[in-house]
């Protein structure tokens, strides 16, 4: 038995055209409408090396007393 012959035209899983088209813009649109509004609320947000807990007269080095406790690279101040 031979194989029918097909249109191409006919053939097609889905056809060409504007409503294609009218949902790629739609969706590019939205990716749009989306991304803006990421920008729009990663602006408006404080910056993160900005704490409110820390007064602003804070000492700008450590200001403790010496231990006399000598590290080198090779140790760690913990296993002294």
């Amino acid at each position: 038995m031979p194989e029918p012959k097909l249109n191409p035209e006919d053939a097609r899983q889905g056809e060409k055209g504007t409503p294609v088209l009218k949902i790629l813009i739609v969706a590019l649109a939205l990716c749009a409408v989306v991304f803006i509004g990421l920008g729009i609320y990663g602006w408006a947000l404080p910056d993160a090396d900005i704490s409110s807990d820390v007064p602003a007269t804070a000492p700008l080095a450590d200001t403790a007393e010496p231990t006399g406790i000598t590290v080198t690279p090779d140790q760690d101040a913990d296993t002294q």
